[in-house]
């Protein structure tokens, strides 16, 4: 269960990432919700770094101090705590990160900001996107949990498996290959009759079979999809409620060799995602 979650607010798409974490909390009792906003060093807020009294942070910056009276007001007082940061806002929120359960950022900043902090932090991403739900977008309104047999993969559906429980929303697992002619859609157990790639079906069954029976009523689909994996995953995740994607922390010659998949999907997906690291170096999620 997460039990803090830290959103980088302020900046462009900081009041959407504010939404969002705030909706999170609302639905789990006891979450403690932590702002962080980066300020410039030579900035009138970067004077206030660390957490600032009330009345200093409404001088210093009104629309922050009225969103965090706004979020207490909702959420309770003690559950909701600011900090000011100070200095790069990718290297910032990385740091941060340490301390927390999950990380909520917005889509809206440069592309560099949101692959360091992707690539750097000590706990699951979300990256806040909106929701553009394409005409009969067959995993609308689930979590979408990208599956590959790998151990960044399974830490994706244990993150997705878990969140879709504490919110009661339908899994859909969701493989991409490149040797299968269509995408396929299924509610019921895979069959060897149908019309796809028989190994994506049968790694699909041996990796999502563990979650279903941990979470019996969690409702699940599969999905296999054709193509490249980013545009396979963006397909999939098209209106859908979360994406979830794991993120092996391969190293920058990897990432060159076979393609950036976690920040290409994290930047361009038709749906929020939560980007899960597995650094395989510590065999554990960090």
């Amino acid at each position: 269960m997460v039990a803090t979650v830290a959103a980088g607010v302020g900046g462009a798409g900081g009041w959407q990432t504010l939404a969002w974490a705030a909706e999170q909390a609302t639905s789990q009792t006891g979450l403690r919700l932590e702002l962080l906003r980066v300020a410039e060093p030579e900035s009138r807020l970067a004077g206030l770094a660390g957490e600032p009294a009330p009345a200093l942070l409404e001088l210093a910056d009104p629309p922050l101090s009225r969103a965090l009276s706004a979020t207490r007001t909702q959420l309770g007082g003690q559950r909701v705590h600011l900090r000011i940061l100070v200095g790069d806002p990718g290297t910032a929120l990385a740091a941060a990160s340490s301390g927390a359960d999950l990380l909520v950022i917005g889509s809206g900043g440069s592309g560099a900001t949101v692959r360091r902090i992707v690539h750097q932090a000590r706990c699951p991403v979300v990256v806040v996107r909106p929701v553009c739900a394409g005409r009969g977008a067959p995993l609308a309104g689930h979590v979408v949990v990208g599956v590959d047999g790998s151990d960044a993969g399974r830490a994706a559906l244990e993150f997705g498996f878990a969140y879709a429980n504490e919110h009661r929303l339908p899994v859909a697992a969701a493989h991409v290959s490149a040797r299968t002619g269509d995408d396929y859609f299924s509610d019921e157990t895979p069959s060897t009759h149908v019309a796809t790639e028989p190994a994506a079906l049968e790694l699909l069954g041996a990796e999502v079979t563990p979650w279903m029976l941990r979470y019996p009523r969690s409702r699940v689909r599969r999905a296999v999809l054709n193509g490249r994996v980013a545009d396979g995953l963006r397909r999939a995740g098209l209106g859908a409620h979360l994406l979830v994607v794991g993120d092996k922390h391969r190293g920058l010659l990897a990432r060159t060799r076979t393609g950036d998949v976690p920040v290409t999907v994290a930047r361009r997906a038709g749906c929020p995602v939560a980007v899960v690291p597995f650094d395989r170096s510590e065999g554990e999620l960090p």
